[in-house]
């Protein structure tokens, strides 16, 4: 029979002018699971079954003859309740509402009520009834389901911060003032996430699982729970006490379906006892967990594939430095800035001598060898702000910000001497290497094809001229 029947049920079986109070109430309400209290006019407790005792923490000659204000978490609402619902022209009519009570230790509890009056058949008199279940427990839970919601769809947050948000709600939720997600990995433990008031772990520490009650969350393979029904015999188990853990909730992290974890809370003192409510909420706070992790991780792999389509797209992949796509991006925004600016930008086109010659001599293998080479002492004989890329075949291309034509070719005679002087090894040879250049300084009134252009017909002239040296476009 369903809670709703039984109570329906129970208050009809009251109104029988055949049936006595202390009949329907021996027999109806004595074991029914919810607490049953009756009061007189007076508001005064005559009649509890069982689990109203249980419920409130009182015996039967503690409670019988007390007010019912003193159930009340607030006198307030006793107050207002004797004004709507429990007076003698009240409506019969038994409702339902939610309302916050006391027990004989003070601490508070929310409970769904079913009340009303009732006129006794016996006496005439009248009567309060009022069918008590303590719902804290599913509302803390429907509260808690709730914030993770707002958490996980918060786009405001990144990663780190959801994850953070659902361990300070952890530790709300439970009442403990410690919440780590751990990261699993050849029998350690790693803390790569904590909330902890005490300070005592740091992301980074790293644990032998078998030295923490995460062991017992793996080898259960889902929610785990110490408390006072098994605290004792745990606590002997585990060699490690340094942390002098008393009460502790965990669950696994799965992330894509394979072990990633567990989330944890802990912490010194003894709290309540867990409900399956607790075990099923712990288990959702893990999942959600679980997803931010695979989500982070996809995103992070999609950024590195996106990052590494982008080198090749931008970066010449025997030199490492930028090909030819990079350098007109690059060389467009040079002229905006100097444009801007109005300050000088000189662009240079370099060529090593004599390549084809040594491809032939010492094979294709040299040849690569021989512009990683070259293309290392360019990066190496610049400015951090100059910018250098490989144009195409042995021609580079260099831009100077900044620089005026007279200084770079300063520049540009110093890095040829450097490249005569540096020579390479391939082969079991070591090769010298020459090169020619062209340098112009670009001009407002010209666009970045122009520029190039200048500075290869220079180059050009420089070969002309007996290679090995720079010429001035």
């Amino acid at each position: 029979m369903t809670h709703e029947n039984r109570v329906a049920d129970s208050i009809e079986a009251l109104s029988l002018p055949q049936a006595s109070l202390q009949t329907v109430l021996s027999h109806v309400f004595a074991d029914i699971d919810e607490a049953v209290l009756v009061a007189d006019e007076q508001r005064q407790i005559i009649l509890v079954n069982r689990a109203a005792l249980e419920l409130f923490g009182y015996d039967e000659a503690q409670i019988l003859g007390r007010s019912a204000r003193e159930i009340y978490a607030d006198p307030a609402v006793f107050e207002k309740e004797g004004r709507t619902r429990f007076h003698a022209d009240a409506s019969r009519q038994h409702t339902s509402y939610l309302c916050a009570y006391r027990r004989r230790d003070g601490s508070v509890f929310d409970a769904e009520t079913i009340a009303g009056p009732m006129r006794d058949p016996a006496s005439g008199r009248i009567m309060y009834l009022g069918i008590i279940r303590d719902v804290t427990a599913r509302l803390s839970t429907e509260k808690a389901l709730h914030s993770l919601h707002c958490i996980a769809s918060d786009q405001s947050l990144d990663f780190g911060q959801r994850r953070q948000a659902i361990l300070k709600l952890g530790c709300a939720h439970f009442g403990l003032p410690v919440g780590v997600v751990g990261r699993v990995e050849e029998g350690d433990y790693r803390v790569i996430d904590v909330l902890d008031a005490g300070n005592s772990l740091q992301v980074g520490d790293v644990f032998p699982i078998a030295d923490t009650y995460c062991w017992h969350v793996l080898a259960k393979g889902g929610p785990f729970g110490m408390d006072g029904t098994n605290r004792a015999r745990l606590a002997a188990e585990l060699s490690d006490q340094r942390y002098g853990t008393r009460t502790y909730v965990g669950s696994p992290i799965l992330v894509a379906g394979e072990l990633y974890g567990t989330l944890n809370f802990w912490g010194p003192d003894d709290a309540g006892l867990f409900s399956q409510a607790d075990m099923d909420l712990i288990g959702m706070f893990a999942q959600w967990v679980g997803q931010e992790i695979r989500m982070e991780r996809s995103i992070a792999a999609l950024t590195d594939a996106h990052e590494k389509l982008s080198r090749v797209a931008t970066v010449d992949e025997l030199t490492g430095l930028g090909n030819r796509r990079l350098l007109v991006q690059q060389l467009d925004h040079e002229i905006e800035r100097a444009r801007r600016q109005q300050q000088p930008l000189s662009v240079a086109m370099v060529d090593i001598d004599h390549f084809k010659q040594l491809n032939d001599s010492y094979g294709h293998v040299a040849g690569d060898a021989a512009l990683r080479h070259f293309a290392d002492l360019l990066r190496d004989s610049l400015r951090g702000s100059d910018l250098v890329g490989r144009w195409g075949g042995e021609e580079f291309l260099l831009l100077l910000p900044d620089t005026a034509v007279d200084a770079a070719l300063t520049t540009l005679n110093r890095l040829l001497d450097q490249i005569r002087h540096q020579p390479f090894a391939a082969e079991n040879h070591a090769i010298s290497l020459s090169a020619s250049a062209g340098v112009t300084q670009f001009s407002t009134d010209e666009g970045a094809e122009a520029t190039i252009k200048r500075a290869d017909t220079a180059l050009y002239r420089a070969k002309a001229a007996g290679r090995g040296c720079v010429e001035r476009g």
